[in-house]
């Protein structure tokens, strides 16, 4: 009777849990990838790379649940995997140590470090990622205390499962494959236990044959269109990542990396790692022990040579948070034997060693809350329907960056958003850029190299009609010659030559938008803090715009406060405030990106524009100068150089400056005529 109670005690405990995830979820569709990928699962489509086809379909089911919007219903997915990873956690502690404590007060602890809790508010592959992982530690380590076959039978299945949401899956192999050659090598190294066990691990792995499937029946997202061997095996082996991430940094960024990836550890669990390392030190079986470093060592090595997102924007390292968890567990129990042991009388210090117990997991729980509460977080669907609302009929969007396409991914394709709006995007993925069939001098060659020459022909075409961009970069914008960009709300607006502006809709559009996420104080990771501060520089310059910049410049500080770490955002807003002769907010906008930037060349060429707006050349001169040191492969640099030299009258360094920039992009009129006039060959 008391182990019932015991165990129905574990099950409501599970039970609140769930519901503390529940609130602090967010209520509607989130930013990074979780626009993109809740329109994969409604649509029953594809998302990037390697295709997620378990996520889909687990999604598409809960897409299915009469409850609420159905980037809720994804979050909800969510949610649910991370109770059950923290359940299967609490029970392979429990197998390990048979302390219910111990149990309840390291897996708890792990429910509630942030870095966990954070993937359950939105919709994101890593909290089923995370329950694979603990499933598979606590199938192995069933099989390797009952020696069974069946269990590898089942193991093998359940990796099969695990690739076809996640391949960082392949971490786990060089620990697993150690268990298992060192506890009974004939387990897998009998011809035919082999053969079940790959066959069962490549039944499991057949559900990547939705991949072409979906393709072939039209999927609504179709991410690589993976309906050819050559384009199935780039997009499920990550081809586009491997080329963009893999061993791309210098050994000095490697050992940042690896500095940052251990601090993330660290500040998660604080003073608990030195229960994970004692419980770890006693571990008795010295086979698991190899098996958590080598754990700890791979997932570590993925996240700092194998990828060069930022730690910020992606959850990296979980799966060593849990098993920093379960060496936790195994120190608590420890701790609580040796109390035990010294058999006094006194309930004192066992009430004392309970309380300890309980407060591991509850502490972080109130500390972190806040942290992780994103229940009144609108932010990605407010900014996708400000986008529609800015736009006419017959206007086309050219959409770039993840925090832009992504939401708008989900406003077309699950609620139908203005459909009769044209929608292009930058990677053409979602929404494929016309003119690749009528003309045909344009559709050879590499993407990146057709992309300027078609964003030029729509807006050539169609600026009349009215093109916007959504994209926090303008700059990166191509534009004819003689086309302008204005910003309009959430967006910019392309004016070609003789357009005007439309100042009646410049000076109206922010009062049908919805700002309520704007205007709120929960906490915002690096992505809404990007839309969030985007947002309030936008509503700066339009002030700005208007000739009202006394109103217009508190906005642009306050999106500079917003998004402190944003090393292209405080580039953007010195640019503007150079522009507009705000030279001292300007210099320390510059400063504040030198202090962040990842890209020093494009910071100097920012500090030499704005010495050249101050009359400064020589100084803008050696700007331009370092960065053209950094990065010799950018033409604008060249161009930026050769304008300080005419400043100052050095016209034949001018010349070779234009003719630099030049041999690297051959199409620039503008420039071509700058020499003309100035009688350079």
């Amino acid at each position: 009777m008391e182990s019932i109670k015991k165990k129905y005690l574990s099950f409501m405990i599970i039970i609140v849990l769930f519901l503390i995830y529940l609130s602090t979820m967010a209520p509607v569709v989130y930013l990074g990838d979780s626009g993109e990928l809740t329109a994969a699962a409604f649509t029953l489509g594809i998302p990037h790379n390697s295709g997620y086809p378990i996520y889909s379909l687990l999604g598409k089911i809960f897409c299915l649940i009469p409850l609420g919007n159905v980037g809720f219903r994804m979050n909800l997915m969510s949610s649910l995997f991370a109770t059950l990873t923290i359940l299967f956690t609490y029970s392979l502690i429990f197998n390990m140590t048979s302390s219910r404590m111990a149990s309840f007060a390291a897996s708890f602890y792990l429910a509630f470090t942030p870095l966990f809790w954070s993937q359950t508010v939105s919709a994101e592959v890593y909290t089923l990622h995370s329950f694979f992982v603990i499933l598979l530690i606590w199938l192995l380590w069933e099989w390797d205390r009952r020696r069974e076959f069946t269990w590898l039978i089942l193991l093998a299945f359940a990796v099969g499962l695990s690739f076809c949401n996640h391949l960082q899956t392949v971490m786990l192999a060089p620990p697993f494959l150690f268990i298992i050659l060192s506890g009974e090598r004939s387990s897998i190294l009998k011809v035919n236990r082999l053969v079940i066990l790959l066959s069962v691990f490549l039944v499991a792995l057949l559900l990547y044959i939705y991949l072409p499937i979906r393709t072939n029946a039209g999927a609504a997202v179709h991410w690589g269109d993976p309906n050819s061997m050559e384009r199935f095996f780039a997009h499920v082996g990550g081809k586009s990542h491997r080329s963009a991430y893999v061993l791309g940094k210098s050994p000095m960024e490697y050992l940042i990396r690896a500095k940052e990836t251990i601090w993330l550890i660290c500040s998660q669990f604080g003073v608990i790692l030195f229960l994970s390392i004692w419980g770890w030190l006693k571990m008795t079986s010295v086979r698991w022990k190899i098996f958590f470093i080598l754990a700890i060592v791979f997932d570590i090595s993925y996240t700092v040579f194998l990828n060069i997102i930022s730690l910020e924007v992606t959850a990296f390292a979980i799966p060593t948070s849990m098993v920093m968890s379960i060496l936790a567990g195994l120190g608590i129990s420890r701790l609580l034997k040796t109390i035990h042991s010294l058999k006094l009388k006194s309930t004192l210090v066992r009430k004392t060693a309970m309380a300890f117990c309980c407060v591991i997991p509850v502490l972080p729980m109130f500390m972190n809350y806040g942290l992780c509460d994103q229940s009144r977080n609108y932010t990605a669907y407010e900014h996708a329907m400000n986008i529609f609302r800015t736009l006419d009929n017959d206007n086309i969007l050219l959409a770039n960056g993840d925090n832009n396409i992504f939401p708008l991914v989900y406003g077309r394709f699950v609620e139908r958003m203005r459909e009769e709006v044209a929608l292009f995007d930058h990677f053409n993925i979602f929404f494929k850029m016309p003119y690749l069939e009528q003309d045909k001098k344009v559709r050879y060659g590499k993407w990146e190299e057709l992309i300027d020459l078609l964003e030029e022909k729509i807006i050539e075409k169609k600026a009349a009609d009215g093109v916007y961009f959504a994209g926090f970069n303008p700059h990166g914008l191509s534009l004819p010659d003689q086309f302008r960009i204005i910003p309009l709300g959430s967006l910019s607006r392309i004016i070609g030559p003789g357009d005007e502006i439309p100042w009646e809709k410049v000076i109206h559009v922010w009062d049908y938008y919805s700002s309520e996420s704007l205007s709120d104080d929960f906490f915002r990771d690096y992505m809404n803090r990007e839309v969030t501060a985007f947002s309030h520089f936008q509503k700066g310059k339009f002030y700005f715009m208007i000739g009202k910049p006394e109103v217009g410049l508190p906005y642009i500080k306050l999106s500079s406060e917003i998004a402190y770490n944003d090393e292209m955002l405080h580039s953007d807003i010195a640019l503007f405030l150079t522009d507009y002769d705000y030279y001292d907010d300007a210099r320390s906008e510059l400063e504040k990106a030198s202090k962040y930037c990842k890209d020093r060349s494009g910071v100097y060429n920012n500090w030499g524009y704005y010495f050249h707006k101050l009359g400064k050349y020589d100084e803008a001169i050696e700007a331009f100068q370092k960065a053209i040191t950094l990065n010799p492969d950018h033409y604008d640099y060249y161009n930026n150089l050769a304008f300080s030299y005419l400043e100052i009258g050095n016209f034949r360094a001018a010349e070779v400056s234009f003719k630099n920039s030049l041999r690297i992009k051959d199409k620039q009129p503008k420039i071509k005529k700058i020499m003309l006039d100035y009688n350079m060959r």
